[in-house]
């Protein structure tokens, strides 16, 4: 019922080791502006259940996004090739073109598809989102050949993915989606089994599986030393779903399984540590968290532990449980009460909008950090993905050299999956903003009374003792009814209390979304992510529906919270009543 091999179904339905280590020596279409890029001040690691940016020693950053599935690996389901009766799978897709066209032009096919896949473009929608992490799925053979020998230029893919993430205050999760030998023999690893997926996973079993699992090491090596002290690299996930859908129908036993796979993790985290000390090291559960140890046992330090949720036999959400699946399984990861962060990496709640909504305000509220699947499908494939693919599909064993380069070239296309988009977006905390602050959680400003002063060098009022909108159109801070008293919250929201009349100011969502001191308690239209800028000045995302506070100079002045964005006139200055400006 939790199974990922399900969505293809559903979808067209509707000691050695370090050995090995010393050897190898409607969306606004806006791009955020240059400043809001990750500094080496982002840089992310475990502290205790929470990341923190400053190397682990700063704010609480909460990763909310997406995944960039289909994009490396294929899965026919949600990309633009189709089966044949011998091509189901990345490594069919290889194979099938080697054979007709040399291993040269199948390079070039495979290029053209992934130069075209993935665009600016597609960065430029998830940070209007407010996406602040994306999960990019890579197999082994993006970086090697049939032989396991290093392509030229190997990492300039992800290179630029990682960059251009970078530059718009996005991170980047490098998920080792396809291991050699597949580590599940599920499409998605890049490698089909059809009915014998325990015998085409040969990460584990099979007289291949040791070489399989040093080129792993050796490419983990690889990837670790090119990317240490890379502040945009969130963390690297070290293995997609590792048995997935015979987990708990192999005849092997929980111990058999759990010691084998829990042995691999520890040496490949023992491999990456000798090359890089301070990236976040992911570690997936098929499918619970009883399927990963306690981290102590190990000594694993830095770690995250993820899970993926699907649950299929409630599709359109008529019974609700997709909701109380999703919290059945968050029950599970606090009843184990690891010291680790954890991670929901991959989940959908399909075609049910209000189940999204719930299902992600469900995430938030547990202090989980969050990807989804994904961020683009082929047609509309029923709420998987953010963005909806209507392009021509590939026949791989048919269609000619020219016309596969063709279609290929127009797989780049893509349309907003607009209810789903903009469910989502009132849940992600925001692009990383630069400076010490991450701009998604985390104490930003102490409990304490404040004044605000707008970009037009206003402070803001709330006017008529609270009774009006609140408004920037005070020469000076004059007392109680400039006077704003910051409330941090246990989820790294912040509220606003106003001195006017001691009520908390409400982003007013189903109005005109002006801000207004009127609650007399904290719910979900009294919440803000504050976050510093890296100017010094700071900006407001209401909480209730992902949209940043202005103070709009063509609405004299009022404040509302309907910007996609933080640039101008939706950055304020911070005071302490005393009159010292907030740094």
């Amino acid at each position: 019922m939790y199974l990922k091999s399900f969505k293809r179904a559903m979808a067209l339905a509707t000691g050695l080791i370090m050995s090995v280590a010393m050897l190898l020596a409607p969306i606004p279409q806006t791009s955020l502006k240059a400043e809001a890029a990750i500094t080496n001040s982002n840089f992310l690691k475990a502290n205790g259940k929470e990341l923190r940016n400053n190397y682990g020693s700063g704010d609480v950053v909460k990763l909310r996004g997406t995944n960039a599935g289909g994009y490396l690996v294929q899965e026919f389901w949600m990309t633009p090739t189709n089966n044949s009766s011998d091509v189901n799978c990345e490594m069919d897709i290889y194979n099938k073109l080697t054979q007709r066209f040399g291993e040269s032009r199948m390079r070039e096919l495979v290029n053209t598809y992934q130069d075209n896949y993935w665009t600016t473009q597609d960065f430029d929608n998830c940070a209007a989102m407010g996406i602040n992490c994306i999960r990019l799925p890579f197999w082994y053979l993006n970086l090697v050949d049939f032989n396991g020998n290093y392509l030229n230029n190997c990492f300039q893919r992800m290179d630029w993915f990682v960059s251009e993430a970078g530059k718009r205050g996005i991170y980047v999760i490098l998920d080792f989606h396809g291991a050699p030998g597949s580590q599940n023999g599920s499409d998605h690893s890049g490698i089909d089994g059809g009915d014998n997926k325990i015998g085409a996973s040969q990460f584990f079993f099979g007289n291949n599986a040791w070489n399989n699992q040093q080129l792993y090491y050796d490419i983990w090596y690889k990837v670790a030393q090119h990317y240490a002290g890379n502040p945009t690299v969130a963390g690297y996930d070290l293995l997609n779903e590792p048995y997935c859908t015979y987990r708990y129908n192999s005849g092997y036993s929980d111990d058999y399984l759990h010691t084998m796979l829990w042995n691999i993790y520890n040496n490949a985290y023992n491999v990456i540590r000798s090359a890089d000390p301070d990236h976040v090291i992911i570690m997936e559960a098929t499918w619970d968290a009883w399927d990963l140890p306690n981290p102590s046992s190990y000594g694993w330090s830095n770690v995250m532990y993820e899970y993926h949720n699907y649950l299929y036999d409630d599709y359109d959400n008529a019974a609700g449980r997709q909701i109380t699946n999703m919290q059945n399984k968050l029950n599970g990861i606090s009843n184990q009460n690891y010291n680790v962060p954890s991670y929901m990496g991959e989940f959908s709640y399909f075609n049910n909008i209000n189940a999204w909504k719930q299902g992600l305000q469900l995430l938030n509220d547990s202090g989980i950090n969050w990807t989804t699947w994904t961020y683009k499908v082929t047609g509309s494939n029923n709420n998987w993905g953010l963005y909806n693919q209507n392009v021509s599909k590939v026949n791989v064993a048919t269609d000619s050299f020219d016309t596969i380069k063709s279609k290929w070239s127009q797989v780049g296309q893509s349309s907003a999956n607009t209810a789903l988009v903009n469910a989502v977006k009132q849940y992600t905390p925001g692009v990383v903003s630069g400076g010490s602050n991450s701009g998604n959680s985390g104490t930003v400003i102490s409990d304490g009374e404040y004044y605000f002063k707008a970009s037009n060098g206003s402070v803001v009022c709330a006017d008529n003792t609270g009774a009006d909108p609140l408004i920037a159109n005070r020469g000076s801070y004059g007392g109680a009814w400039e006077t704003i008293h910051i409330v941090n919250n246990s989820d790294g929201t912040v509220s606003l209390r106003s001195g006017a009349n001691n009520k908390y100011v409400c982003a007013v969502i189903d109005e005109q979304n002006q801000l207004l001191a009127r609650s007399q308690n904290i719910s979900t239209w009294e919440k803000y992510y504050l976050i510093r800028l890296s100017n010094g000045n700071f900006a407001l995302k209401a909480y209730a529906n992902g949209k940043y506070v202005c103070a709009d100079q063509n609405k004299n002045n009022v404040l509302y919270a309907d910007r996609d964005s933080a640039q101008g006139w939706e950055t304020f200055e911070i005071y302490t009543t005393s009159g010292s400006k907030v740094q």
